[in-house]
């Protein structure tokens, strides 16, 4: 048997992420005090330092405030400050997700006609892979996991267009879209997504701009249909 690569574990990044998911669907809402760091320190079973770390990485996003001899406490969102607090700053509630499937309208749709123009064979082919996983986590009910590479079939999508700042935002976007593809898959389930993917996939391998921004537009309104 070979020797297998030890995974390094990141606890101070851990910690932060939970607590960001935290924030972003809203269990610790603006105005609300954080637990103090001794507290934190306790729910998590890490030392004071790596809370400390985890709550300066959330002071400088943007998203808590620390007030001296008062503590920590969670920010009113205010997106208009600077770009890059955007995804932290956007907290999920049902007006948010709308704002998400908006956005993704915008964006997925008109992806999806660029892609279509410009797909290469190699980038079908990774489409078709991402299909696959797809099916494959589908049919063996890991929802998690299909989640997950279902936001990885638009991510692709928005590569195949070759334009950078397309790319660039769903990068800066990435946390807030994980969360709420989570939220949309749990809501609705995996066969819609099945359906809607395969048809863009198609469109896009027959380099039809019109079709696939179409299909995607339907997908995404599909999936706010849930929230209504």
């Amino acid at each position: 048997m070979g020797i297998k690569p030890i995974k390094k574990v990141n606890v101070g990044q851990m910690v932060f992420d939970q607590m960001q998911e935290q924030l972003i669907r809203g269990e610790w809402k603006p105005g609300d005090k954080l637990p103090s760091e001794n507290e934190l320190a306790e729910m998590f079973n890490v030392s004071r330092i790596t809370i400390r770390q985890a709550l300066q990485k959330l002071s400088a996003l943007g998203m808590i405030e620390t007030r001296f001899g008062e503590g920590s406490f969670v920010r009113e969102a205010d997106v208009g400050e600077n770009m890059n607090a955007l995804v932290p700053m956007m907290y999920l509630n049902k007006n948010s997700n709308f704002q998400v499937f908006e956005f993704r309208e915008i964006i997925d749709a008109e992806a999806a006609g660029l892609a279509a123009e410009r797909a290469t064979p190699e980038a079908v082919e990774e489409l078709e892979k991402i299909l696959k996983d797809m099916e494959k986590y589908n049919k063996a009910g890991n929802v998690k996991m299909f989640g997950q590479k279902d936001l990885e079939f638009h991510f692709k999508v928005t590569q195949m267009t070759g334009n950078s700042l397309l790319i660039q935002t769903n990068i800066i976007l990435r946390r807030i879209l994980e969360i709420s593809m989570e939220d949309v898959i749990d809501k609705m389930g995996c066969e819609p997504a099945m359906y809607y993917h395969t048809k863009i996939l198609d469109a896009i391998k027959k380099k039809d701009h019109d079709s696939a921004m179409q299909l995607m537009r339907d997908h995404i309104r599909n999936n706010r249909k849930y929230y209504d």
